[in-house]
């Protein structure tokens, strides 16, 4: 196996249990924070896949939308 294999099942991994637990978690900000993590492990993947510019939209717009939940 490649270093890039691992690192998109890891990233692969960390999406599916954070959307899972997004889903099911009851308390809002449990589900906020693995929501942050989903889109961060999303980044991770256009990263992988070259997408430097898609990546980077994805950390500002996003993830900076869940950092505005949060306060």
């Amino acid at each position: 196996m490649e270093a890039s294999q691992i690192i998109f099942f890891i990233l692969s991994a960390i999406i599916v249990v954070g959307s899972i637990m997004s889903v099911v978690s009851r308390k809002l900000l449990h589900a906020a924070t693995y929501l942050l993590f989903v889109l961060i492990a999303t980044a991770g993947l256009y990263l992988l896949l070259n997408f430097h510019f898609l990546a980077a939209v994805q950390l500002s717009v996003y993830v900076g939308g869940i950092l505005v939940l949060f306060v």
